[in-house]
């Protein structure tokens, strides 16, 4: 599996995207997150290829994006991921969890801090990110749903 930056090449891998019920009640389709990165020029889509299959989506957001969740102004907000769902349960997301710190570093070497916010009742999610080190930071709102605000220092 391989996390690249989102080329209009990949726009029919990522329209083959399929949904599970799960992420459609959390988190924007992958084809409006790139309708939002049309005119929000700090907004970063992000795919995860298998070969030539885009199995999970996410963007990557500065500026703007964690600032809600994050005074740190060398932060950005992992927001809207999605794991195609007839690759759940197939580890492609911890991979990618696992994954996306060496990624920031590598492509945004300015980034000091990775936030996100996960649904309170998503607690496959939850589990999934505390593996991996991040930690909860606080609680929010987001579409009117509480959120844990949670964060991983690189």
């Amino acid at each position: 599996m391989e996390i690249k930056a989102y080329q209009p090449q990949f726009f029919e891998a990522v329209q083959s995207i399929q949904l599970s019920e799960e992420d459609s009640r959390y988190t924007k389709t992958p084809l409006e997150n790139l309708e939002s990165a049309k005119t929000n020029e700090n907004r970063y889509p992000t795919l995860v290829m298998e070969g030539q299959q885009c199995v999970a989506f996410f963007t990557l957001h500065e500026g703007d994006g964690p600032a809600p969740y994050s005074t740190n102004p060398k932060a950005i907000f992992f927001r809207s991921f999605t794991v195609d769902a007839r690759y759940r349960g197939k580890g492609v997301g911890k991979h990618v969890i696992h994954q996306l710190s060496t990624y920031i570093k590598h492509f945004y070497p300015h980034i000091n801090e990775i936030v996100l916010t996960v649904n309170i009742d998503n607690p496959r999610a939850i589990h999934l990110y505390e593996q991996a080190g991040y930690y909860h930071i606080g609680e929010s709102t987001m579409i009117g749903k509480p959120v844990y605000v949670m964060s991983y220092p690189l």
